[in-house]
């Protein structure tokens, strides 16, 4: 039962980490083609980030 546990919250850890890598991963690139596309790719990334943050405080509010 401990070990499900570690494990979900290892899962929830490599979901985060590959989530944030895979924006500097694009963002790194949109900065390589142009730099307005960078700044376009930081606030559309910086947009769904506040967005998640937004539907997920909804979702935690609606269970307690």
């Amino acid at each position: 039962m401990i070990f499900r546990r570690i494990i979900g919250y290892l899962w929830q850890l490599s979901d985060v980490l590959l989530f944030i890598s895979a924006m500097i991963v694009l963002d790194y690139t949109a900065f390589r083609i142009n730099a307005t596309l960078g700044w376009f790719v930081i606030s559309l990334i910086l947009f769904v980030l506040g967005w998640l943050v937004e539907a997920i405080s909804e979702r935690k509010r609606g269970d307690s």
